[in-house]
């Protein structure tokens, strides 16, 4: 089996058709919007509001398996369309 070369643009669609980059940016959205509204009026150390949001991103990652999954694949789908 050769091996493929590392390019940006390799690197690029392996994000792109990847579950997990989905999920990420899934939790950390969820954590953006939803950590300022969780935590606003509560006496919270730091680390507690770090907690809260990492909770929030965990979260998010993990009630998003299902759209990463759509998406990945009308992506690769829609690649191998236009590909034909």
């Amino acid at each position: 089996m050769q091996k493929r070369p590392l390019t940006a643009s390799y690197i690029f669609f392996y994000l792109l058709f990847s579950d997990d980059t989905w999920r990420i940016l899934a939790g950390f959205l969820m954590a953006v919007f939803l950590g300022p509204l969780v935590t606003r009026g509560r006496d919270l150390s730091q680390g507690g509001e770090v907690m809260v949001w990492l909770m929030i991103m965990a979260i998010g990652w993990s009630v998003s398996a299902w759209p990463a999954k759509k998406i990945t694949g009308a992506l690769q789908k829609a690649v191998k369309k236009a590909s034909k």
